[in-house]
């Protein structure tokens, strides 16, 4: 398989009072190195910032706009492309970046002989239920960062209107505290069983799309 480029992108925004700030970029780019490790693939270091615009109004989260962040994907591609790279695989740790797959059609569009794909962190393993900060995230958190989880300020908090209702405002609108799940659930043990699960599934996408014999 010639070599890949993966960029782990992730997101700077609230996940209630129990989890940091920087979640999700934390659990992108602990999945992205055992990923990278097992293709030998080159590793870029995480994007930080997306498109989370459902998290405005709370002091801390920052996010880019969607024509600011299709640039800035397609950019770091076309730097790689410049270096003689020509497979690259965007490696998704936030939903709702929806943006993500329109940079990357573009880019197989536009640049001779470059193969692109994008992978969601949640896209196979999340249950049908949406959930932000609840039980899985803070599973995921336990497992990779259990210093910075505060399990004593977690809050249960499920609205009851579905995930669309979050590509239309803010999550604010229909959780005060920002938690969408039930993170008094969460354990060690299953953060670290989602964690292989989604490495297993990413690797397999990846290796689906570039192919394991080229």
């Amino acid at each position: 398989m010639s070599k890949i480029v993966l960029l782990p992108i992730g997101s700077f925004e609230q996940h209630g009072p129990h989890l940091p700030i920087n979640s999700d970029n934390y659990q992108i780019e602990a999945v992205a190195e055992r990923v990278a490790s097992e293709l030998d693939s080159l590793l870029l270091p995480v994007q930080p910032l997306s498109t989370c615009y459902e998290h405005r109004g709370k002091r801390g989260s920052a996010h880019y706009s969607a024509n600011v962040f299709f640039k800035l994907i397609v950019a770091i591609a076309e730097s790689v492309y410049g270096k003689g790279y020509r497979n690259f695989a965007a490696l998704l740790g936030h939903g709702g970046i929806f943006i993500a797959e329109s940079a990357v059609s573009w880019l197989n569009e536009t640049l001779p002989g470059f193969r692109a794909m994008k992978t969601e962190y949640y896209a196979q393993i999340e249950p049908v239920e949406m959930e932000h900060s609840g039980e899985n995230e803070t599973s995921r958190m336990l497992y990779h960062t259990p210093g910075l989880v505060k399990t004593e300020r977690a809050i249960d908090f499920v609205p009851d209107v579905p995930r669309e209702y979050l590509n239309y405002g803010s999550i604010f609108t229909h959780s005060p505290s920002g938690i969408w799940g039930r993170p008094s659930l969460a354990t060690k043990e299953t953060g670290e069983r989602l964690f292989n699960e989604t490495v297993a599934e990413m690797l397999r996408e990846i290796r689906d799309f570039f192919g394991a014999g080229d």
